[in-house]
């Protein structure tokens, strides 16, 4: 008489998944000693990169939270209060810049000539917070002198008026000379005007 051999392979693997499925990941908690109550392990510290300038404002804003998440610990780390203030220090510096560069847009709008003064203005709710001085001679038009009002001195509104005189004169078919330190700045820094200036 043959006995066939008993299967066990159901049994053991029920045992098997039933052991690995109850073992805990001890990875995941930390036990506190005391109480044997599972606590969150201290979230991970970010790396902060050397040149925060070449990191996106998003990353940054990321960077931010991640920091924070650690600061709002019991006992952070050392040096996590000086990271996440640089941070924001950063975050701040393009939210005050992106403000100027809005303001700056504003004002591009209400740029004109003015003949009598012979000057290019910019008027800001009615106000004039900028010009560009000139004088012209033989179908030429010297850009002498380039003012900011005091209240706008951060603004950055001297390139932008440079930029309204060069083009005010191309449309008027007169070739500009750059006099002015701020124009010659502004052509140092976008050569594409340069094809404006007169050569010789």
């Amino acid at each position: 008489m043959t006995v066939a051999p008993l299967s066990l392979t159901g049994t053991h693997q029920d045992e098997e998944r039933a052991a690995t499925s109850t073992t805990p990941d001890l990875h995941a908690v930390d036990f506190a000693p005391a109480t044997g109550v599972a606590e969150p392990l201290t979230p991970e510290v970010p790396d902060l990169p050397f040149d925060l300038s070449a990191v996106s404002t998003r990353e940054l804003r990321i960077l931010c939270n991640q920091l924070y998440r650690v600061l709002d610990t019991d006992y952070p780390p050392y040096g996590v209060q000086d990271d996440y203030e640089t941070v924001v220090a950063v975050l701040d510096s393009r939210r005050a810049r992106a403000a100027e560069q809005t303001e700056s847009g504003k004002l591009r709008e209400k740029f004109r000539d003015n003949p009598a003064s012979s000057r290019f203005e910019l008027f800001h709710d009615g106000t004039m917070v900028g010009y560009v001085k000139y004088d012209m001679r033989a179908g030429r038009i010297r850009l002498l002198e380039t003012v900011v009002g005091p209240d706008h001195s951060r603004s950055g509104l001297e390139p932008v008026l440079v930029r309204e005189a060069l083009l005010s004169a191309h449309r008027r078919r007169l070739a500009p000379v750059p006099y002015c330190r701020h124009a010659q700045a502004f052509l140092a820094e976008n050569p594409q005007f340069r094809a404006l200036i007169p050569v010789g």
